[in-house]
C-alpha cells in the first residue's frame, strides 16, 4: 500500500503542475508600456536611513531594497501600490508617486512580522494558532553553541530542550509542551521542518544560515502538516538574497575556550580511608580492601604521605617508596601487593580548562537584475575537555540559494545545502568515566610509572585513553530543493516544491591491545591482550524526498472582507539501509580492517536493517477576519500513512482558531493610549500520531541462537535446528493514536506596544494511546498485544512579558520575560477487573516511576514516591538495647525495623522516617495506592516552570545582553555515588560534598550526631532495593531509601549568556570599503544563581551516567562554560 501512496502523490503533483502551468496567462503581470518608475527615501522615526528595506509592488514579485541611503528606484505599472517592510517596523502601503520620502513607525510589538506558518506566511497581528517566532539575533547572533538545538533552550516558552551532559557527540532532546504520549518509548519529539524537508537531526545545520524559526504548538497551526506533526512543529527557513539588494559579503569569526562548570573532588586520603573503617566496623566487616590493598595498612601511608607533601599530586613520575619519612607515591610490598596512597589532583590530570573551538562563516548575497542568490561556506570545530586524547568535532557546510523572475508572474529557485559532520574521539576498552569516579583519589592512580631501567608507563585507565584507537563517525547530508511560485492572478498562485535529501554515516572504531601498569601486580603488562583487537565498520544511508503542490487565494472583498484560502497535497518517501559488521584478532593492529582479521567468523558479528516508508495528504486552510478585527482559521487535512495496516491508512484532522482584536474596535480608542494591542483567541484542533513505533500494526518474528535462557533445539541427528522468536501479537482493532488540543490565548500590547503581553492556557489529550495488554498465560509464550486503551492528558500554561524603550536616539533598553508550567496525568489505561471487597486502588501499583508497565488511571506521570524523612534517630529514642544488641523503641516512637536489610539495625545518628499513616510502623504498605503505607510522592521527574528573561540594551554602538534561563522543579531519585557516602559496598567511595556525617562510636568516646550534619552514620553498601516492593525498582535501603532528604533537586536558574558586542561608528570604517563591522566577547554558562542540587558537584542539567548500576550517576562528560572573542563583518 506505501507505494500507491507515494504514486498517488507523485501523480497529483504532475497533475497539477502541468495544466497549471500551461494554462498560465502569458504575463498578467508584466509591466506595460504605461509604467512609472518611482524613487523614493525611507528613514526611521529619527529621520536617519533605512538601509535594506523591501519595497515592493503589492500583488507582484517586482522589488527591490534601499541602498546605504535609504534610497530606492523601482519599476511600477500606473496606479500601483508601493509595500515597504522592514524588521521592527510597521508595514507602510503608499500610493506609487515620484519621489516619495516614507517614514517608518517603530513596531514595538512587531505586529506587522511576518510569522512562518505551515505552508506559508501570516502577519503576527492575525495569528490565532499558538505560534511563536525566535528572536534569531538573541538566540544564535554571538553565542558560542554551536548545536542549533542546545541553543533553542529557553528560546521561546513551551519549548523543553534537555541537555543531559557536555558530551559534544551527544544530541540533546526537544519537545513543545511536554509529554504527548507513553507508546514509542515515550517519544513526544516535535517535526522539524528545514524549507519544507523534514529532518530528524539539528545538529546538521549551521546557525549562521538560518533566517527564521517558527514553534507551532497546537493541533490548529500544526494539524496541517498531519500526522507527522503530532506534538508541535519546528518551522526553519534558511537564508536568501533580497530583491534589489548590491552585493554583499559577510564574514563571521568566533574562537572559544571551554571549561567544565563543575566537577566533582575527594577529601584527602586519610579521610577517604577512614571512612570506609568507620562505615566496616559498624558492620561488622573485616577490614576493607581494594585490589590487595586493606584499609587499615593503606592509611599510615596516605597520613605520612599527606604530612610529607603539599597539596595534589599531578601527572608527574611517581617515586618509589623509601622509608617512612619519604614514602614517595607508592610501595610495592615484598610480598608483591601494590599500595598506592598518594592523592592525585584528578580535575587536573584529566580536565582541560581551556578546550578549544572556533566558528568561520563567509556568506555572499545579492542580486543581479531578477535573480536572487545567497551562497555560504561554513566551519566549525570543538574539543572536548578531557586532556587526555579528547574528543573532536568538526563541521563543514555549503548553503546555496537562488532565486530568479522568470517572467513578472513566474519564479523558481533552487536550494542546496550539503553539509559534513565528522567526530573523532577515544575508543577505550573500559567506560573511562565509569572509572575514573568509582574508588578514590588514590586509586585509579594517575601518575607516571618508572621502572629501574628508566621505562615509563601509564596506569590502566591513563593508558586505555591514551592509547587507544580513535573511533571515526562521519555523517554526510546533501539536501537539494527545487520550488516554482506562479502568480496565475493578483490574487492567486500556485506553488510547488520538490526536496531530496541523502544522508551518509559512516563509522569506523578498533580495539587494540594496551600495554601499561595494571590496577594489581608489581610490573607492566597487558591491560588488553592482543587476542581482544578487532575492527567495527558500520554504514547507515537514508534517502528521503518531499514533494508539495498548493494553491493559494488572497482577496479583499468590499474593503473589509479579508480572504485567503489554500489547498493542496503532500508526498513523501523515506527509506534507509544499516549494514554492521566486526570482526576480532588482527594480523597487525596498525592496519584495522575487516578483511586483515582472521578471527574464527563465529565470534564475527553481523547485522542489517531496512526502513521503508511513505505518506501523502491532502490539506487546506481558509483564513477570514473583518477589519483586521474578527478572525478565524480553519485547517483540514486527510492524510495517509504506510505505518498503519491496510485499511486503517488514512484519517482526516480538522482544527479552527478563532481571534478577536477588540483594540481595533472603535469602542477602544479612548484606551489606546495605555492599552494600544489587544486580541483574545481560542483554538481546537485533531491530530493523528504517526511515530508509534515500528511494526507496531504487524506481527513480526526474528532468528534466535541458544542462550543460558533458550536452550538450542537438536534433530534426531544432532543437527542444530533454526529457531525463531514468537511471532508477536497484534490486535486487531489497534488504530491510531488521536491529539485534541485546545489553546486560548490573549495578546496585550501597553504604552504604543512598549509593554507586550502573551498568556496562553492549554490542553492537550491523546486518545486511543497504545498500552500494553492485559497479561497472558505464560503459556501462550509472548507477551500481550498492545491495544488503545490509554488517554494522557497534559494542561499547562504559559506566560511572555516583553519591554522595550528608546530613550535617546543613541540609547534602546529591553527586558523579556518568559515562563510555563505543564503537568501530565494518565486519564484512562487498560481496565481492571475488580474482585468483590476490593476497589480498583487497590490494584494500582505504585512507587515504579515512567514505567509504563504499572502505569494506572489517574497517575500523575513521573511522580516520584519515596518517604517523608523526620530527623536522624538520637538516643533519646530509645529505651536501651535488647539483649541481641537491637534498640528498643520508646512509645511513641515508629517502629524501623521491618526496613532493616542484612545486619543493619537502625540506632542514634540514622534516619527517622515520618509515620505519615500513625500505626506505629514504618512501612510502605501493600505498595497500591489504596495502601502505601508511609509512603508518598516526594517528587517528580519531568521539568516544571521552565522560564528564561533577558535583559540588554545599546548605547553608541555599544551593546549587551544578559540571558538568564532557568528551571522551578525538577526531581530525581539516584543511587549515586555523588549523593550519599559509601553507596557501593564494593566501592565505598567518599566525596568532598559527603564528609559531614553522623557518628555513634560511645565505646571508643566518639559520638557525633547532629542535625547540623549532612548525612547518617555510614554503612558499606546502601544502593540494593530493600524490604518495601514499592520502593525496588529505586533502589536504596536502610537509610538511604527514597526519600524527601536526599532526593534530588535539578532546579537551577543560570545566567546562562553575557555579550558585550560594539560596532565601530560607519564613519571609520567606510574609509577602508567596510559597511559594518563588529566586535564582541560572549560567555555560556557563566554563572548559577541556584542550583537546586545543591553541594552535590555537578551541574543541575547532568542526568546520565556511565555505570548508572554501580552509583554512576553523574560519571560523564561534564556541562561546559565557554568564552569566546568574535567579529562580524560585512563587506
Amino acid at each position: 500500500m506505501k507505494r500507491p501512496l507515494v504514486l498517488l502523490g507523485t501523480m497529483m503533483l504532475a497533475c497539477w503542475l502541468y495544466p497549471n502551468a500551461t494554462q498560465a496567462s502569458p504575463d498578467p503581470q508584466a509591466v506595460s508600456q504605461n509604467s512609472n518608475k518611482v524613487t523614493g527615501k525611507v528613514v526611521d522615526e529619527n529621520g536617519d536611513p533605512v538601509v535594506g528595506a523591501t519595497i515592493q509592488e503589492a500583488g507582484t514579485n517586482r522589488g527591490t531594497i534601499t541602498d546605504m541611503n535609504g534610497n530606492f528606484t523601482l519599476s511600477v505599472r500606473n496606479d500601483a501600490t508601493i509595500k515597504v517592510t522592514y524588521l521592527g517596523y510597521k508595514t507602510v502601503l503608499r500610493k506609487a508617486t515620484s519621489n516619495m520620502n516614507i517614514a517608518l513607525e517603530a513596531d514595538q510589538a512587531n505586529l506587522d512580522e511576518v510569522v512562518v506558518v505551515g505552508y506559508g506566511q501570516q502577519k503576527k497581528a492575525n495569528l490565532t494558532g499558538a505560534v511563536a517566532n525566535v528572536d534569531m539575533e538573541k538566540t544564535f547572533g554571538s553565542r558560542p553553541e554551536q548545536d542549533v538545538t542546545k541553543a533553542l533552550q529557553g528560546a521561546v516558552p513551551g519549548l523543553t530542550v534537555l541537555s543531559n551532559s557536555g558530551d559534544i557527540t551527544s544530541t540533546s532532546s526537544i519537545s513543545i509542551r511536554g509529554l504527548g504520549t507513553l507508546s514509542n518509548s515515550q517519544n513526544s519529539s516535535p517535526l522539524i521542518v528545514v524549507d519544507g524537508m523534514p529532518v530528524d537531526d539539528l545538529t546538521m545545520i549551521s546557525a549562521n544560515d538560518i533566517a527564521s524559526i517558527s514553534v507551532l504548538k497546537d493541533a490548529s497551526s500544526s494539524a496541517i502538516y498531519g500526522s507527522r506533526a503530532a506534538f508541535g512543529v519546528i518551522l526553519i527557513t534558511t537564508k536568501g538574497g533580497k530583491q534589489g539588494e548590491k552585493v554583499r559579503v559577510k564574514y563571521n569569526m568566533q574562537f572559544g575556550w571551554d571549561k567544565s562548570t563543575y566537577l566533582p573532588d575527594f577529601p584527602s586520603v586519610p579521610e577517604q580511608i577512614r571512612a570506609r573503617l568507620i562505615a566496616a566496623d559498624r558492620a561488622g566487616q573485616s577490614t576493607p580492601e581494594l585490589f590487595g590493598m586493606y584499609m587499615d595498612k593503606l592509611l599510615p601511608y596516605a597520613e605520612a604521605w599527606e604530612k610529607q607533601h603539599k597539596g595534589k599530586k599531578g601527572y608527574t613520575v611517581m617515586e618509589p617508596y623509601q622509608s617512612m619519612d619519604n614514602v614517595g607515591d607508592y610501595y610495592f610490598t615484598p610480598e608483591g601487593q601494590p599500595l598506592y596512597y598518594a592523592d592525585y589532583d584528578i580535575q587536573g590530570i584529566w580536565y582541560n580548562d581551556h578546550a578549544p573551538s572556533t566558528n568561520h562563516n563567509v556568506s555572499i548575497s545579492g542580486s543581479s537584475g531578477k535573480t536572487t542568490f545567497y551562497t555560504s561556506f561554513d566551519y566549525d570545530s570543538k574539543q572536548d575537555v578531557k586532556n587526555f586524547n579528547p574528543g573532536k568535532r568538526s563541521r563543514y557546510g555549503l548553503t546555496t540559494n537562488v532565486k530568479t523572475d522568470i517572467t513578472d508572474w513566474l519564479t523558481v529557485g533552487v536550494r542546496m545545502n550539503w553539509t559534513r559532520r565528522r567526530m573523532s574521539y577515544a575508543d577505550p576498552w573500559s567506560n573511562i568515566y565509569q572509572y575514573l569516579w568509582r574508588w578514590g583519589s588514590y586509586f585509579i592512580p594517575s601518575g607516571i610509572y618508572q621502572d629501574a631501567d628508566g621505562n615509563q608507563y601509564d596506569y590502566r585507565v591513563v593508558a586505555m585513553q591514551k592509547n587507544c584507537n580513535r573511533a571515526y563517525n562521519t555523517f554526510d547530508q546533501l539536501r537539494l530543493n527545487g520550488y516554482i511560485k506562479a502568480n496565475i492572478t493578483n490574487d492567486l498562485t500556485f506553488n510547488v516544491d520538490y526536496t531530496f535529501q541523502t544522508d551518509n554515516i559512516n563509522y569506523k572504531a578498533s580495539n587494540k591491545s594496551i600495554y601499561g601498569m595494571n590496577w594489581s601486580g608489581t610490573k607492566p603488562q597487558y591491560i588488553v591482550t592482543e587476542s581482544n583487537n578487532d575492527a567495527t565498520r558500520w554504514n547507515t544511508k537514508r534517502n528521503r524526498w518531499t514533494a508539495n503542490a498548493y494553491l493559494d487565494y488572497t482577496h479583499t472583498f468590499f474593503k473589509d472582507h479579508n480572504f485567503h484560502a489554500m489547498v493542496g497535497i503532500n508526498g513523501e518517501n523515506y527509506k534507509s539501509d544499516y549494514f554492521y559488521a566486526r570482526r576480532k584478532q588482527l594480523y597487525d593492529e596498525s592496519y584495522p580492517e575487516l578483511n586483515l582479521a582472521y578471527g574464527d567468523m563465529s565470534k564475527a558479528t553481523i547485522d542489517s536493517s531496512t526502513g521503508d516508508r511513505a505518506s501523502a495528504g491532502y490539506f487546506g486552510r481558509i483564513n477570514y477576519d473583518y477589519k483586521g478585527i474578527y478572525l478565524l482559521e480553519l485547517n483540514g487535512r486527510y492524510d495517509g500513512s504506510s505505518r498503519f495496516r491496510d485499511g486503517d491508512r488514512w484519517a482526516f484532522f480538522p482544527s479552527f482558531s478563532v481571534g478577536y482584536r477588540f483594540s481595533e474596535e472603535s469602542y477602544w480608542k479612548p484606551l489606546q493610549k495605555y492599552v494600544s494591542n489587544g486580541k483574545l483567541r481560542f483554538s481546537y484542533g485533531e491530530i493523528g500520531n504517526e511515530a508509534i513505533g515500528d511494526n507496531m500494526f504487524l506481527s513480526t518474528l526474528t532468528a534466535t541462537q541458544g542462550d543460558n535462557k533458550n536452550p538450542t533445539w537438536l534433530n534426531g541427528s544432532g543437527t542444530k535446528l533454526n529457531q525463531f522468536t514468537m511471532p508477536t501479537w497484534v490486535s486487531s482493532s489497534l488504530t491510531w493514536e488521536r491529539i485534541q488540543t485546545k489553546n486560548l490565548g490573549i495578546d496585550l500590547g501597553f504604552f504604543n506596544n512598549e509593554l507586550n503581553v502573551t498568556a496562553e492556557l492549554y490542553e492537550r489529550l491523546t486518545k486511543d494511546m497504545l498500552s500494553p495488554g492485559q497479561a497472558l498465560p505464560a503459556t501462550v509464550g509472548d507477551s500481550a498485544p498492545y491495544t488503545n486503551n490509554g488517554e494522557l492528558q497534559s494542561r499547562g500554561w504559559e506566560l511572555s512579558l516583553s519591554w522595550r524603550h528608546q530613550f535617546t536616539r543613541d540609547l534602546q533598553v529591553y527586558a523579556n520575560f518568559s515562563i510555563g508550567d505543564s503537568k501530565v496525568k494518565v486519564k484512562k489505561w487498560n481496565p481492571i477487573t475488580v474482585e468483590p471487597g476490593k476497589t480498583i486502588d487497590d490494584y494500582k501499583l505504585i512507587g515504579h516511576t515512567n514505567d509504563t508497565s504499572y502505569a494506572y488511571e489517574g497517575e500523575t506521570w513521573g511522580d516520584i514516591w519515596g518517604f517523608e524523612t523526620d530527623r536522624y534517630f538520637t538516643e533519646a529514642d530509645f529505651d536501651g538495647k535488647n539483649a541481641d544488641g537491637s534498640w528498643k523503641y520508646k512509645e511513641g516512637i515508629a517502629d524501623q525495623t521491618g526496613l532493616q536489610v542484612g545486619n543493619f539495625v537502625y540506632g542514634p545518628g540514622d534516619i527517622k522516617y515520618k509515620d505519615l499513616n500513625g500505626d506505629g510502623k514504618i512501612d510502605g504498605g501493600e505498595g497500591t495506592l489504596a495502601n502505601h503505607g508511609d509512603l508518598k510522592v516526594i517528587g517528580n521527574v519531568l521539568p516544571r516552570y521552565e522560564y528564561s528573561f533577558h535583559v540588554g540594551g545599546s548605547w553608541k554602538g555599544i551593546d549587551l545582553d544578559l540571558f538568564f534561563q532557568g528551571v522551578g522543579k525538577r526531581d530525581i531519585w539516584t543511587t549515586s555515588s555523588f549523593v550519599f557516602p559509601m553507596v557501593q559496598a564494593q566501592d565505598q567511595q567518599l566525596f568532598s560534598n559527603l564528609t559531614k556525617y553522623n557518628v555513634y562510636d560511645p565505646e571508643n568516646g566518639n559520638v557525633n550526631v547532629s542535625e547540623d550534619n549532612d548525612y547518617p552514620c555510614l554503612w558499606p553498601g546502601v544502593s540494593a532495593a530493600g524490604k518495601v516492593p514499592a520502593l525496588a525498582s529505586a533502589g536504596g535501603n536502610n537509610n538511604f531509601y527514597p526519600q524527601s532528604k536526599y532526593l534530588v533537586h535539578m532546579s537551577y536558574l543560570r545566567l546562562k549568556n553575557v555579550t558585550l558586542g560594539y560596532t565601530l561608528p560607519q564613519g571609520l570604517v567606510r574609509k577602508a570599503y567596510i559597511q559594518n563591522l563588529r566586535i564582541y566577547a560572549s560567555v555560556d554558562n557563566l554563572w548559577l544563581l541556584h542550583k537546586g542540587n545543591g553541594d552535590i558537584p555537578l551541574d543541575p542539567e547532568v542526568n546520565t551516567g556511565e555505570g548508572l548500576s554501580y552509583g554512576g550517576w553523574g560519571r560523564t562528560v561534564p556541562i561546559t562554560r565557554t568564552w569566546a572573542v568574535g567579529l562580524q563583518l560585512t563587506f
